[in-house]
């Protein structure tokens, strides 16, 4: 999941991506630990955190800060998640909240060696993940922005109520 904005206050704001690529079973995983890097205080919590599929279907969540997130906080999914076999990707969204600064940025990391009841779904064994910790793409938080400037063009005209196709 490529880096890029995002805005305060919106529901479903990418706050990072990773991809999966099991072999031989689909694996399941009853908590997975987030750590979230913030560049400023959020003034407030970051809300409804889910993963979600390619396809936009949440596999886990949502869920929510337990505090305000002043510059690291680690938020778990206890949702248990099933990776199917294969090369997949996940998105992670969420809601970051209105008094959030402009230009403060958001990093998501995870560790899949800490990721805990990891279990083959045709073996039932426990499986070892061996990843380390791994840092998704910044995202920077931007506030909407309108300039508004008065113009010559059109000329000053009187118009008709009701009329239609009048050029303002």
């Amino acid at each position: 999941v490529a880096a890029q904005n995002i805005a305060a206050n919106v529901p479903n704001q990418v706050l990072g991506g990773f991809v999966t690529d099991f072999k031989g079973e689909a694996v399941s995983v009853t908590s997975l630990p987030i750590t979230i890097a913030t560049s400023s205080d959020m003034s407030g919590v970051i809300t409804s955190i889910s993963i979600v599929d390619a396809n936009g279907a949440v596999v886990a969540g949502p869920v929510d800060e337990a505090a305000t997130c002043t510059t690291s906080c680690t938020v778990t999914f206890t949702d248990t998640i099933t990776f199917p076999v294969g090369r997949k990707i996940y998105t992670i969204k969420g809601r970051i909240p209105a008094g959030a600064t402009t230009d403060s940025t958001v990093i998501v990391s995870t560790n899949p060696s800490g990721w805990s009841g990891v279990t083959g779904q045709t073996s039932g064994n426990t499986i070892s993940l061996s990843q380390t910790n791994f840092a998704m793409n910044t995202m920077t938080i931007k506030s909407a922005t309108l300039k508004v400037a008065l113009s010559t063009s059109p000329a000053s005209q009187n118009i008709v109520g009701g009329g239609q196709g009048v050029h303002l």
